[in-house]
């Protein structure tokens, strides 16, 4: 897709202004491609969040308002209110805890949680001296 962003003052519209379709580079499967409709960026609709346990970022949100394209809109057309979205993140930044006063056993996550590209353990350690304590 070929895209327009236009901000006003926290809050952003995307606007697709051409979609998908074929072109020419050093590859030629980008020559092949039939198809039009790339789908919806969804990450513009949602800020981080952390998880308030592991303070991971977390995909804990949900849209409120999803709706068939209207007049003057297109498919994948995205408008978000990102000073609403900020507030959320604040409440939640507030549901967070240290781990340096809550960690059951001295990790800043949870060891057993399964990662694709697990670190060795000595990395989930926390610091002997916490930054800002």
């Amino acid at each position: 897709n070929v895209a327009e962003l236009d901000e006003n003052a926290g809050e952003y519209k995307l606007n697709i202004i051409k979609q998908g379709g074929p072109w020419q580079t050093f590859d030629p499967d980008t020559s092949r491609i039939w198809w039009q409709e790339v789908g919806v960026h969804q990450n513009l609709t949602h800020a981080v969040h952390p998880d308030p346990l592991s303070g991971a970022h977390c995909w804990l949100q949900k849209a409120l308002n999803v709706r068939k394209a209207g007049p003057g809109e297109k498919f994948g057309d995205v408008w978000v209110d990102t000073k609403k979205s900020m507030t959320v993140y604040r409440e939640w930044v507030a549901k967070t805890r240290s781990a340096v006063d809550f960690s059951p056993d001295g990790l800043r996550r949870p060891f057993w949680l399964k990662r694709p590209l697990k670190p060795v353990k000595e990395a989930y350690s926390l610091p002997k001296e916490p930054f800002g304590r």
